[in-house]
């Protein structure tokens, strides 16, 4: 895993002012890559690169690397886990390294952009023809890796990370206001926006493409979710090979996503996911496989620890526990944004980056979950949608009583299902779904009535309108089951993943997000993956015999972080010490003496207004830190 930077220009590259910064963007991202780094220049291109060292550990591996006679030359993260299969069946001879980047940039050489729906992997890379004086980017078909971008009439930039696109530019990078009515629903940006103006991120499965000498682009996809999720026959007579082939490709995923030249491990909370993980790398992996797993300091969240324990003992691993204290949580929340570049709210990446900070050095490369609950139908609200029709009626005759209800985390979900399910338009539904904001209180309304005019131009269901289109065709169910793998899991879940690992330098592998697997689950009915609501029936099925029954067959906890606890202790401090900076430099944004008594209120422990206040404080934090400014 790595990290690239690059920059094209309409005419010559700026000179001495860019050759003065080039260091300063490779050394912004430098945790991606520590093991090496390289550059290449032509006259109106740069690529850069920044090397973590996973296969070919030799210099034969590093980058930016071009064929033999210069003609290709590529700026590469990530890893295509087919590489091997695809060198064969291209006939790649005389490869000069043992690495999947070489393998990428000889197969282009041979294929052209046809080669991309065949990488089977994450991914995202630069790759210039200099005969053609063309440049790709290019992302992977699910999002798992990051790739930002800055065009314009006169300029590319691009990288694995904000911060580097920030250290070529001289003008500074101003808040997107449109995207900010958004973000304070979902905690983070949607759809390939961002927070900052005139800054995209390249959407999974696209390949944006431009001509140096006419600078010429277009944004294309390689691969489409909504192309390949087209039903094929599942009747009832085919139940066993459904099975059957399920558990093959998924053992096949985990097996392939072992290959390393340096030692792999897991990330086991003991659910289903991370237990099927373990049990299929725990068969294939060279010696004794390692696992990992994380508790917290407030007790009355879920501890996953002694689940985690059993399946451990099961799979006869190395098993490792880590404890996080809330005490020492202030600090990580401002080296999470940085890391993130801005504000975001799944406090998820906290355990994430104590656990890869802890393996860091000893341990290069993990595989984990994600991706499960999405592509099989893991969630409650997969189940609640089927009954949308009662629901909405019950919704609009019950919504008025919320009032009589006590306010308790319990009382607190059903009114917030009562305020989703009166939506006439099922993709709101969806949406309100996936936030736990207080039904009866805006997120907006801790802004001030001015900012707020202007923050709710925008529509902050835009993308789940567009993402829902696509799939009309399908039960409700699994409608919302692919939406999420359009929305959720690139823009929350495996963001929070990449960036919370790789700051330690960390690989992180998600094996139910392979290539085969979701080409083959995503074409199967959602009455077939969940048959009468039964959550991931069809993954359990695959697993039964391999996973032990207690894991299949217990409830599903969810990673819960106690992030309401810290802000009611160790966090309320640094809170009201952002909220002073905040309101000191930007005046008229922030309602102060609303959200003072947002935070009182939270006190009886609401989720719903715990989650703005968390999400304020990240960005406050941003705002603070980065000195972003705000055109209104």
């Amino acid at each position: 895993m790595c990290g690239i930077a690059g920059m094209a220009c309409r005419e010559a590259l700026p000179g001495n002012l860019y050759i003065s910064r080039r260091r300063g963007v490779l050394d912004a991202i430098r945790h991606r890559g520590p093991d090496a780094s390289g550059e290449y220049s032509d006259q109106a291109l740069w690529l850069g690169h920044v090397r973590l060292s996973i296969l070919d550990l030799s210099s034969a591996g590093n980058q930016p690397m071009a064929t033999e006679d210069g003609g290709l030359i590529i700026s590469y993260n990530g890893e295509v886990y087919n590489f091997r299969e695809l060198a064969s069946e291209l006939s790649l001879v005389g490869l000069r390294s043992h690495s999947d980047t070489e393998v990428v940039l000889r197969g282009f050489e041979k294929m052209g952009s046809s080669l991309f729906p065949r990488l089977n992997g994450m991914f995202a890379f630069a790759l210039y023809d200099k005969r053609e004086q063309k440049l790709w980017l290019v992302r992977d078909r699910l999002g798992i890796k990051p790739l930002y971008y800055l065009l314009d009439r006169h300029r590319l930039i691009f990288a694995s990370e904000i911060k580097s696109i920030g250290a070529l530019i001289d003008e500074g990078l101003e808040c997107d206001v449109s995207s900010l009515h958004e973000w304070i629903y979902y905690g983070n940006t949607l759809g390939g926006k961002t927070l900052y103006k005139g800054v995209g991120q390249l959407k999974p499965g696209h390949c944006l493409e431009i001509g140096l000498r006419t600078f010429e682009w277009k944004v294309y996809p390689y691969w489409s979710l909504e192309e390949q999720a087209c039903f094929a026959d599942a009747s009832p007579v085919r139940e066993k090979e459904l099975i059957a082939e399920t558990r093959r490709l998924l053992e096949e995923a985990v097996r392939r996503q072992l290959v390393s030249d340096v030692p792999v491990g897991v990330f086991l909370s003991g659910g289903v996911d991370s237990s099927a993980i373990t049990a299929f790398a725990s068969r294939h992996y060279v010696g004794r496989l390692t696992t990992y797993s994380a508790g917290f300091d407030d007790l009355s969240e879920k501890d996953e620890r002694p689940m985690a324990r059993r399946v451990a003992r099961h799979f006869n691993t190395d098993h490792n526990e880590f404890f996080i204290h809330g005490g020492g949580v202030a600090d990580l929340i401002e080296k999470m944004v940085h890391h993130h570049d801005m504000p975001f709210s799944d406090a998820a990446n906290i355990p994430l980056y104590l656990m890869a900070s802890h393996i860091s050095g000893t341990t290069k490369v993990v595989l984990q979950g994600d991706g499960g609950d999405e592509v099989f139908g893991g969630y409650r609200r997969y189940v609640t949608l089927r009954y949308r029709h009662l629901l909405h009626f019950m919704a609009l005759g019950g919504q008025h009583f919320h009032c009589v209800l006590r306010r308790t985390p319990f009382h607190h979900r059903v009114r917030r299902y009562l305020h989703a399910f009166a939506a006439d338009d099922v993709a709101v539904t969806m949406a309100m779904l996936l936030t736990p904001h207080d039904p009866h209180a805006s997120p907006t309304a801790i802004f001030t009535p001015a900012f707020r005019e202007v923050l709710e131009r925008s529509d902050p269901f835009a993308r789940y309108r567009e993402c829902h289109r696509f799939f009309s065709d399908h039960d409700i169910g699994n409608r919302m089951s692919l939406v999420d793998l359009m929305i959720v899991l690139p823009d929350i879940f495996l963001e929070k993943v990449d960036r919370a690992t790789m700051a330690t330098s960390l690989e992180v592998r998600v094996p139910f997000l392979d290539h085969d697997l979701v080409d083959y689950v995503v074409r199967i009915p959602g009455k077939v993956k969940m048959p009468w609501g039964q959550k991931k029936w069809l993954l359990k099925k695959a697993l039964r015999g391999i996973v032990p029954d207690d894991v299949l067959d217990g409830p599903k906890t969810g990673f819960n972080v106690p992030y309401g606890f810290w802000l009611r202790t160790s966090l309320k401090p640094m809170f009201f010490d952002h909220l002073e900076r905040f309101s000191r430099t930007y005046p008229g944004v922030v309602d102060g003496e609303y959200v003072c008594a947002l935070y009182e209120s939270t006190r009886g422990g609401e989720q719903g207004r715990m989650e703005t206040i968390w999400n304020l404080l990240n960005l406050m934090i941003w705002f603070n830190t980065t000195k972003t400014g705000i055109v209104l």
